[in-house]
């Protein structure tokens, strides 16, 4: 009789993948910055840990997301598969992790109960069922993975044969939002996700103008730590090395977040976004050789501005007309920038540069 029974790894194929191991104690001696523990404080008594299967959270905010519309128990407001939460009380906050099969997602908070202020969101997500309907019964994310747009890496047009983990990494320095200091709620609704003003020119070129003249890049409605972004990429990486991955993974949904992950090493992962990025690169290069001066913020507006109908553009914004390319993500479509860096002797023999 020959050996029929199948070898397979059953705990993966569940869903249970090696990121989701990742301890909390790790967590919050790695990557938790000495400035994020010190907005927190000391952890404060007994962590409360729970198994969860509702949207929502501890807290406005805190919710997870339901992308399927799976109807347990015959109504919403429950996830398909539960996720773990775990909640640490601190002096001056409190730090949730929350993790399923295929992620693990840390918030960090300040302020107290009914005023909590978000300050950090990290997590590392497990990419491998990307592309299908699968990707979004992690009820762990923000945005659908569903869509064959966002399938894991290829080459040749064939998925490779690779372990790939995505990072997110969000930090706000507490009392820093926009709305919080000057109280203009559309605003930073602007400066969040300006491609969502395409359809309100006007209203669109009136932020604009006022995002110019701040230090505010789009997507950051908030001061960010110093230190996250110096410590927080390497921790993940290690995490993800220690994992078994031979990939990491991002998401840039700006410029300058385009930029800062090509200084960590990160390359595009889609040609056609190569040469639109090389595009955008070449087109601020020549501003600045114009002698047009440029801050770093004002750089990923000028890549925004690309993505207003030319017939829009005030005759003052024509100077920043870079002639075709136009922004890869909007984060309202299913688009986005994908960015890969090999983390194992493997990952660079599939993906050689």
């Amino acid at each position: 009789m020959t050996n029929a029974f199948p070898s397979q790894n059953f705990t993966e194929m569940l869903g249970i993948t090696p990121i989701s191991l990742v301890s909390d104690q790790q967590i919050w001696d790695e990557l938790l910055t000495p400035q994020v523990k010190a907005f927190l404080g000391p952890i404060q008594g007994e962590p409360t840990v729970r198994v969860q299967e509702t949207v929502a959270g501890e807290f406005p905010g805190d919710e997870v997301t339901n992308l399927n519309g799976h109807l347990l128990y015959g109504k919403p407001g429950f996830v398909r598969f539960p996720y773990i939460q775990t909640v640490y009380r601190t002096k001056y906050g409190c730090v949730i992790i929350k993790r399923d099969g295929l992620k693990f997602k840390v918030t960090a908070w300040v302020g107290k109960r009914g005023k909590q202020e978000l300050i950090l969101r990290a997590s590392l997500r497990d990419r491998r069922f990307d592309g299908t309907k699968r990707a979004d019964d992690t009820s762990l994310l923000d945005f659908t993975y569903a869509d064959a747009i966002n399938a894991p890496l290829m080459k040749d047009g064939k998925p490779i044969d690779a372990k790939s983990v995505e990072l997110s990494i969000y930090a706000f320095m507490p009392g820093s939002k926009i709305s919080s200091t000057c109280g203009d709620n559309s605003f930073e609704e602007f400066v969040r996700n300006p491609y969502t003003f395409l359809d309100r020119p006007k209203l669109f070129i009136k932020h604009f103008r006022k995002a110019w003249k701040t230090e505010r890049s789009p997507g950051q409605v908030a001061n960010s730590i110093p230190d996250v972004s110096g410590i927080v990429p390497a921790v993940f990486e290690k995490f993800a090395i220690d994992a078994g991955y031979d990939f990491i993974e991002n998401s840039s949904s700006h410029y300058h977040i385009a930029m800062w992950g090509v200084s960590l090493g990160y390359r595009y992962t889609a040609p056609e976004h190569a040469k639109v990025l090389a595009a955008f690169t070449a087109g601020i290069k020549q501003l600045k050789d114009s002698g047009i001066e440029l801050t770093r913020p004002q750089e990923s507006w000028v890549c925004v501005l690309q993505s207003l109908p030319k017939e829009l553009l005030p005759k003052d914004l024509k100077v920043y007309d870079l002639n075709g390319p136009v922004w890869p993500q909007d984060n309202i479509g299913p688009s986005n920038l994908w960015m890969n860096k090999p983390l194992s002797e493997r990952g660079k023999q599939l993906l050689p540069e």
